[in-house]
C-alpha cells in the first residue's frame, strides 16, 4: 500500500532511506573515544583548580543558634553547613559554594527568629515588672 508521491516542496527521505545527517548542534562527545574519559573543555565545579585556596565559610555557628529561633531553618542550614567542607574536599567547588550560600540564608533566617524570641521574652519581662509595680488600685 502506498500513500502516493510526496507533496510539492517536501523532498521526502534522503537517498538510501533513514534519517539524514544532523543539521547542527551535534558534535563529537566530550572526552576520549566513545565519549569516555575526562571532559575536554572542563566541567564547571569539578576538577581543575579551586577558585580560592580555602573553602567557603560554612556559617555553622549561625545555624546552631538558629535552631533555637527557627527550628526548621536551623536544621536545614545545619545540614548544608556540614556539607561545605566535604564537597570542597571531593573537588565539587560549585557545590560547596552553593551549600555555603544556602547555609548562610538559613542561618540568617534562624538568627532573625532567635532575635524575635529574645525580644518577645524581654517584652514579657517588662510587662510583668510593670504589672507587679503598679499595685492594686482601690477606689472607695
Amino acid at each position: 500500500m502506498s500513500y502516493g508521491p510526496p507533496p510539492p516542496g517536501n523532498p521526502g527521505p534522503p537517498h538510501g532511506g533513514g534519517y539524514g545527517p544532523p543539521t547542527g548542534g551535534y558534535g563529537p562527545p566530550p572526552g576520549g573515544p566513545g565519549g569516555y574519559g575526562p571532559p575536554s573543555g572542563g566541567q564547571p565545579g569539578f576538577g581543575g583548580q579551586p577558585p580560592s585556596t580555602e573553602p567557603p565559610k560554612n556559617y555553622l555557628w549561625m545555624n546552631v543558634i538558629g535552631i533555637f529561633g527557627c527550628t526548621i531553618a536551623g536544621i536545614i542550614g545545619l545540614i548544608f553547613a556540614l556539607q561545605v567542607s566535604s564537597k570542597w574536599q571531593m573537588g565539587d567547588y560549585a557545590g560547596a559554594e552553593s551549600s555555603a550560600k544556602t547555609a548562610k540564608i538559613c542561618g540568617i533566617i534562624g538568627l532573625v527568629g532567635a532575635a524575635l524570641w529574645i525580644l518577645y521574652i524581654i517584652f514579657l519581662i517588662i510587662v510583668t515588672v510593670v504589672a507587679v509595680n503598679s499595685g492594686p488600685t482601690y477606689y472607695p
